[in-house]
């Protein structure tokens, strides 16, 4: 069930947070957290119902890896743990990454040999780094295993469940008893999150959609790209994912406060950061304090020393990971190296006490390295992306805009120029814009914002069914 569609605004969301609130003033949150759990199992049922089975099958087994490790002294205790580990780890490439290492050694395949091509769970790589997270703090004794009813409540819930933002369960769990919404806060909590809601569904059914109609055009009816519009085109897709994803998370952070619960904020500004460092600091902050705690800190660990150098490969090696997770692809690959050697210079830069770089300029920089590497995690190939590396850089007719004039996107039947709204207004929104978590900080339920959010609602389903939505880019993932 996709959050920008009619059955989940004007349906499913609306019962799932009254049957909460309605529970839990008469029954009590237990209640409530169970009336949350079936509606979750229902959210990710629908689609294909059968993906059901893989996801009750990892929380269980997980749940009862967690049992053991708790109730296990060491050193079998870690034993445990790096089994759980590969078995997870197992289980997601089993779905995500078969094909993928299959052509890698498909010399030492049988002629003719097909490998099986599996059904992929919608979520698996995000409900599993979430295990993965509970495992590990299962066995540093900072959580307990908890009961199964609220490990299959933490992992199903459906506001992050397909695609973040990445929850950890020292920080849900102890809200649970919190569904429906303390009396006393229930009120602010539901303006807050229909806001955000309103907010990141805006940021999807008008700036994200209007990107991705001008990435489409750049990247099927374009000919002969000059430098000038490889960049403008490339800059486009930047825009397509920022207002996407954050957008999602916008809509997943405000259907949990409608809930009554808080889960982790995703975006803060990335696009106004100033090195790759804060950027990663701003962009998928549940994915980086992932990659930093589990990735990054024990690869560090395993080197004897703890240098500059070793760090800077460390982070090499961990964005390695990370971009493998995106998917089984070189392209993913190539990406999250990209941003390792970029961390790593950035590193050594600061350590060093290497001239300090102007603020403009080192917003230049990082902008246009994110931009270089997100040629490589939008392409289908190594070689697509480097031949749209090769038009960025290619000096003949660099700054000829003949596509970019033929382009006219149509949103409410009007023609709308490629420098003109919403495209323009999306690309200082994202720059010079307050981030989505300091609007729903300040915000305060009054007619005017009320007026407001109902306004960036109309519009947003007024294009939701239309024939420029597409579908969230997360979803791939």
């Amino acid at each position: 069930m996709l959050f920008a569609s009619f059955r989940y605004i004007l349906i499913f969301l609306p019962v799932a947070v009254c049957g909460a609130i309605a529970l839990r003033r008469l029954l009590g949150p237990r209640a409530a957290q169970a009336w949350v759990l079936a509606a979750s199992i229902l959210f990710y049922a629908v689609g294909k119902p059968f993906n059901l089975i893989y996801l009750l099958v990892s929380l269980g087994v997980n749940w009862l890896l967690a049992r053991s490790i708790e109730r296990t002294a060491a050193p079998a205790k870690k034993r445990i743990l790096v089994s759980a580990l590969v078995l997870n780890v197992a289980y997601l490439c089993l779905f995500k990454y078969l094909g993928f290492f299959a052509s890698i050694v498909r010399f030492a395949l049988p002629p003719g040999y097909r490998v099986p091509v599996l059904g992929f769970p919608l979520g698996i790589s995000f409900f599993t780094i979430t295990q993965i997270m509970y495992l590990v703090d299962c066995y540093e004794d900072t959580l307990g295993a908890g009961s199964l009813f609220d490990h299959a409540t933490f992992v199903a819930f459906f506001p992050y469940l397909i695609s973040g933002p990445l929850g950890r369960a020292k920080r849900m769990r102890h809200q649970f008893g919190n569904f429906g919404g303390e009396t006393g806060a229930r009120m602010d909590l539901l303006a807050r999150g229909v806001f955000l809601f309103a907010l990141g569904l805006f940021k999807k059914a008008v700036f994200a959609n209007a990107f991705a109609q001008v990435v489409t055009f750049g990247s099927t009816s374009a000919q002969n790209l000059s430098a000038v519009e490889g960049w403008i085109f490339s800059v486009a897709y930047v825009m397509q994912v920022y207002f996407d994803f954050s957008g999602y998370s916008d809509m997943a952070i405000g259907s949990a406060l409608m809930l009554g619960i808080e889960i982790p904020r995703n975006f803060d500004k990335p696009y106004s950061a100033t090195s790759i460092i804060a950027f990663w600091q701003r962009w998928h902050i549940s994915l980086t304090n992932f990659i930093t705690s589990y990735l990054y800190t024990p690869i560090l660990k395993s080197f004897s020393r703890r240098t500059l150098f070793t760090s800077a490969l460390a982070t090499f090696f961990a964005m390695g990971i990370a971009g493998l997770w995106h998917g089984g692809a070189w392209t993913f690959i190539v990406w999250g190296f990209m941003h390792g050697a970029f961390l790593g210079i950035n590193q050594y830069w600061r350590k060093k006490n290497l001239p300090h770089i102007p603020a403009l300029l080192g917003w230049l920089l990082t902008f246009a390295c994110w931009t270089l590497t997100m040629v490589y995690f939008g392409a289908d190939s190594i070689a697509q992306a480097n031949a749209r590396l090769a038009t960025m850089f290619n000096p003949h007719h660099a700054f000829r805009v003949a596509n970019v004039t033929s382009l006219e996107l149509q949103v409410y039947g009007l023609g709308i120029r490629l420098s003109q709204w919403p495209l323009l207004a999306g690309v200082l929104c994202s720059i010079f814009g307050p981030s989505s978590e300091e609007l729903g900080r300040d915000f305060q339920p009054s007619a005017l914002n009320c007026a407001y959010a109902v306004g960036l609602v109309a519009v947003s389903l007024a294009l939701v069914n239309s024939t420029i939505s597409t579908p969230f880019v997360y979803f791939r993932f």
